[in-house]
């Protein structure tokens, strides 16, 4: 990000607060009556120019204020937003829930986010993942000369299909040596230990096959990319209509394929691991979505089930109270646990 002043940083946080509160673009004389009496007109318009000018901000059509650019969201939420709710009633709302131990882990957790997103106006998704998933059988299946199907079934009853090349006879005894290895040495064992078991039994499948290359890289390497069942319940999907962002027809219909989408939580979650964090805000263009926001936090409910969390929303967010509140409800849950 390109490097801007001291005064700037704070121009461009008014910027985006004032926006977030309003949804009208903000212009020089707000920002000096609420935020900046001292520093002029002038000096305010040329900073906004260079904010500008620097992607930071971007000029509204229909008036003379300005609005934040994403890379200005993207810099705010980084820089200025930390985790807080100043709404002490909705923290004591949520605690109740918490502390009715009458209560199971599914309600606990389905009541504190439809309390959420009445309180935010945004719909919110839950996905549990079991990580315990067992692998049950590896089949092989000749569909003719020169192809062939690996079809691998786990405990959720999910069956994979993949078509592999088979170029000679060879290959087929190979691939045929290696289904059986993996059956005898693999079913019952949990997708998550799958690749440590598979590096460990490599010597031993290079001792039985010709053209251990291609296998490894055409079947070992395809056939064990299995992804585990996600179960997701989509929560306050009415509140996008209140959503200024989302009035346009063509917006409303791409979040609404979003919340039905599959693919898209894999990209977050996928995301999520590379940085370690528990709680994420993944702005729309990192996933091929522009002018949509993703905040989502884990919640590990034990060794083997974790419960993730997202919030769906435009980039005019309050950043602050979402992180403040995906924090606060995987911080309770998992106090409540412990």
């Amino acid at each position: 990000m390109a490097n801007i002043t001291n005064r700037q940083k704070e121009l461009l946080k008014h910027i985006v607060e004032q926006y977030v509160l309003t949804a009208n673009p903000v212009g020089s004389k707000v920002i000096i009556e609420k935020y900046m009496r001292d520093i002029s007109a002038a000096t305010v318009r040329n900073d906004m120019a260079a904010l500008e000018k620097l992607g930071y901000l971007e000029k509204n059509h229909t008036s003379s204020g300005r609005i934040p650019s994403v890379l200005g969201y993207k810099y705010y939420e980084k820089e200025f937003s930390k985790p807080f709710i100043d709404d002490e009633n909705l923290k004591i709302k949520l605690r109740k829930v918490f502390l009715n131990r009458a209560n199971s882990i599914d309600v606990v957790i389905e009541e504190s986010c439809k309390i959420i997103s009445e309180s935010t106006q945004l719909p919110m998704i839950r996905i549990d993942e079991n990580k315990e998933i067992l692998l049950k059988r590896v089949d092989l299946v000749e569909i003719n000369k020169h192809s062939a199907m690996i079809i691998v079934i786990t405990s959720d009853g999910n069956l994979s299909k993949n078509i592999i090349q088979i170029q000679d006879e060879v290959i087929l005894k190979d691939v045929s040596i290696c289904i059986r290895i993996f059956n005898d040495r693999l079913i019952d064992c949990p997708i998550k230990d799958i690749p440590a078991k598979i590096e460990s039994m490599k010597s031993i499948i290079k001792q039985k096959v010709q053209k251990y290359e291609y296998i490894v890289q055409e079947l070992i390497e395809r056939i064990f990319h299995i992804k585990t069942k996600m179960k997701k319940t989509v929560m306050g999907q009415s509140t996008l209509l209140t959503v200024p962002e989302f009035q346009d027809k063509e917006k409303l219909k791409e979040v609404l394929q979003i919340l039905e989408s599959t693919s898209i939580w894999e990209q977050i979650a996928y995301k999520q691991s590379q940085t370690g964090s528990h709680t994420l805000i993944t702005f729309g263009d990192e996933v091929s979505h522009d002018d949509i926001v993703f905040a989502q936090t884990d919640i590990e409910i034990n060794d083997e089930n974790k419960t993730k969390l997202v919030m769906v929303g435009p980039t005019r967010l309050d950043y602050s109270k979402i992180k403040g509140l995906l924090d606060f409800i995987k911080n309770e849950f998992e106090k409540g646990l412990k």
